[in-house]
C-alpha cells in the first residue's frame, strides 16, 4: 500500500505578548523612630519643634502657666528670665495689691508694694540687686517680676529702712550684714545685704510664722520623739533650703503644745518667733542680744533650760560648747550643712584639727540622740515635700561612731528600720508609692540610685551584718 506524504509541520510564529506593568507598590516614608537624648528621655518632634524656639518667645502653657517646655528642659524654667510677672486673684495667698496710701515716700511706697506681691505668692526668697529685675523664689525657682529695676538710691533707701541701729557702722565697714526683718504687715524676714561687683545686692528668707499643722508639713513623726529627749544632741543636716529651719521649728512648737519645759534658743538672726504656751521660750539674737554663740551657751548653761536651740553649728568652737551643753544634762537642738545623716559625725570633725578629732569623736558618741538629714522634692500636685534620713543614737550607731567605724554608718540606718531609722533611698522610694513624687524625682535625689532602681524591680539585698 503507497505511504502517505506526512506534510511538513508549518512552523506558526510566536507572537510576544507584552506582559502589564505591575506598579511598584507605594511605600510610605516613616519617620526616623524618635531617639533618646544623652538623660534617655524621648522628645517628640513638637518637642523638637519648641526647643528651636527662643524661651522668651515660646507660646504660653495655659494650665501649668509659664511658658510651655519640651520633656527634657528644666522646670525652672517655666517663667524664663525677662518673663514678668505679678501676683493676681490666682496667687497661693491672694491678699489684694494695692499702693498703701498712707506712707509718704514714693520709695518705701513701692518697697511695701513688692513685699505685698511676695506675700502674696507666699514665695520663700527674694533677691533684689542694682540695675536687674526683682526676683522672687516660688516653689519651682526662680522668677521675675513686673517692677522697675531698682537703682542704688532706691536700694540704699530700703537697705537702711530695714537695718537695725546697731548694725548700720558695722555694715558701713564690712560692706555686708545679717539682720531679721520685723515689718508689722507682711511679718518677718531674714535679711542678707552685700555688695557685688561694686553694686548692693539683698538676699531675703520669707520666715512664715503660720506654720501649718505639724501633720501636714511631711515631716516623719520620729522627728518629734527625738525632741522629747531630756539631754543630748540632735542635729538637722541638708543644703540650704532644704527645710531644716522649718522642722526644728515644728519640734520646737510640738514642745510648745504638749510639755513643759524652759526653751533658749540662740540664733543669728531670730528666724520664727515663738509664743510661749506650755512652754517658757527666750529667743536670743547674736549681735543684739548677745555677741557669740560660744558666750550665749556658756551663759545658757546657767538659766536652767531644758532645751538649747543653737541655729547653726559654724565652728569647732560652737560645736565643742555645744557638745559641753549636752553632755552637763540639757537637750541641744541645732543644724550642720551636710547632705546625710550618715556623714553628720564626720561633718563635725571635718571642724576639729587632727589632734582633736579622735576625742571630740569619742564625745559625741556619748550625747548623740539622733540626726535629721533632708532634702526638698517637688510634689506630682506641685508642691514641696521633705525627703528625710534619720540615724538614731542607738547602742550600735554609738559604738560605730565610738570605734571610729563612720564608714558603716549608712549600712546601720539601712538595717534599723525596726528602731525608727529611715534612709533616702528608702523614704523616697516610699513616696514614690505613696504617689506623692515621680520616679524621676526619686532617683535625682537618692544616695544611690542604682538601688532605688532594683527595689522599683523588686530586687532587694540584705545590707548583711554591720
Amino acid at each position: 500500500m503507497p505511504e502517505v506524504p506526512v506534510e511538513e509541520a508549518v512552523a506558526v510564529p510566536q507572537i510576544a505578548i507584552a506582559e502589564p506593568e505591575v506598579e511598584a507598590p507605594i511605600v510610605e516614608e516613616q519617620p526616623a523612630p524618635a531617639q533618646p537624648n544623652d538623660d534617655g528621655i524621648i522628645l517628640t518632634e513638637e518637642d523638637l519643634a519648641l526647643k528651636q524656639i527662643p524661651l522668651k518667645e515660646r507660646p504660653k502653657d495655659e494650665v501649668a502657666g509659664g511658658i510651655q517646655l519640651a520633656e527634657d528642659e528644666d522646670i525652672s524654667l517655666r517663667y524664663p528670665g525677662g518673663y514678668l510677672s505679678i501676683s493676681d486673684e490666682n496667687s497661693e495667698c491672694w491678699k489684694g495689691l494695692e499702693e498703701d496710701k498712707s506712707i509718704q515716700d514714693d520709695d518705701l511706697r513701692l518697697w511695701d508694694l513688692i513685699l505685698q506681691d511676695a506675700v502674696n505668692e507666699d514665695v520663700a526668697d527674694l533677691h533684689i540687686k542694682e540695675d536687674e529685675n526683682i526676683h522672687f523664689r516660688m516653689s519651682r525657682g526662680l522668677r521675675d517680676r513686673e517692677f522697675p529695676q531698682p537703682t542704688r538710691r532706691w536700694i540704699e533707701k530700703v537697705i537702711f529702712s530695714m537695718c537695725p541701729e546697731h548694725f548700720v557702722e558695722k555694715f558701713k565697714e564690712d560692706r555686708e550684714t545679717d539682720f531679721s526683718y520685723f515689718n508689722k504687715k507682711f511679718g518677718r524676714f531674714r535679711v542678707n545685704v552685700f555688695s557685688q561687683t561694686g553694686k548692693w545686692a539683698i538676699a531675703m528668707r520669707y520666715i512664715k510664722n503660720d506654720l501649718p499643722p505639724i501633720e501636714k508639713l511631711g515631716i516623719n513623726p520620729i522627728c518629734l520623739k527625738l525632741a522629747e529627749a531630756k539631754r543630748g544632741l540632735t542635729l538637722l543636716a541638708g543644703i540650704t533650703g532644704s527645710g531644716k529651719s522649718t522642722t526644728m521649728a515644728a519640734m520646737v512648737m510640738h514642745l510648745n503644745r504638749n510639755f513643759r519645759r524652759h526653751i533658749v534658743t540662740i540664733e543669728d538672726p531670730v528666724e520664727m518667733m515663738f509664743e510661749d504656751e506650755q512652754c517658757v521660750i527666750e529667743q536670743r539674737e547674736v549681735g543684739l542680744d548677745t555677741m557669740s554663740f560660744e558666750r550665749a551657751l556658756k551663759s545658757a548653761l546657767r538659766e536652767d533650760p531644758d532645751m538649747v536651740l543653737v541655729g547653726e553649728m559654724r565652728d569647732a568652737t560652737s560645736i565643742g560648747a555645744a557638745m559641753r551643753a549636752a553632755d552637763t544634762g540639757a537637750m541641744v537642738l541645732s543644724t550642720v550643712h551636710t547632705r546625710t545623716a550618715a556623714s553628720v559625725p564626720g561633718r563635725l570633725l571635718d571642724f576639729f584639727p587632727e589632734e582633736e578629732r579622735e576625742m571630740q569623736r569619742k564625745k559625741y558618741s556619748e550625747v548623740i540622740i539622733g540626726a535629721v538629714a533632708q532634702r526638698m522634692c517637688p510634689t506630682i500636685d506641685g508642691g514641696m515635700v521633705p525627703a528625710q534620713e534619720i540615724m538614731i543614737g542607738t547602742p550600735l550607731v554609738k559604738q560605730k561612731i565610738f570605734d571610729g567605724e563612720l564608714n558603716k554608718l549608712p549600712a546601720c540606718i539601712e538595717v534599723s528600720a525596726d528602731d525608727g531609722m529611715l534612709s533616702f533611698n528608702r523614704c523616697m522610694f516610699n513616696l514614690v508609692n505613696d504617689g506623692r513624687i515621680t520616679k524621676k524625682v526619686a532617683m535625682e535625689n537618692c544616695s544611690s540610685p542604682q538601688q532605688l532602681e532594683m527595689w522599683f524591680q523588686g530586687i532587694e539585698i540584705s545590707a548583711g551584718i554591720v
